[in-house]
């Protein structure tokens, strides 16, 4: 079921509406539909943070453990010390 629908928009743009309609055999009114089937939705705005809810850092800290590395890695062993992580 077709809305009728009044738009004011700036001339320029109503303007190259209609000629990208009369390019395409069809309405100003099809070239604005097709035009909006095609942008992406919009999603809900995110939750914002409470300051009582934590990070997702702060939430996963001491969580997780490190398996024992086969070989010695140096970049491992490098984040571990920047990081203040122990082998458990």
């Amino acid at each position: 079921m077709k809305k009728r629908l009044t738009l004011t928009i700036d001339a320029g743009i109503a303007k190259r509406a209609e000629r990208l309609a009369e390019a395409r055999k069809t309405s100003v009114s099809a070239v604005i539909e097709e035009s909006l089937r095609s942008a992406p939705e919009m999603q809900p705005k995110q939750r914002r943070m409470k300051k009582s809810d934590k990070s997702f850092t702060q939430k996963w800290t001491g969580k997780l453990r490190l398996r024992a590395p086969t070989t010695p890695d140096p970049l491992l062993n490098a984040l571990k010390a920047k990081y203040g992580l122990t082998d458990r």
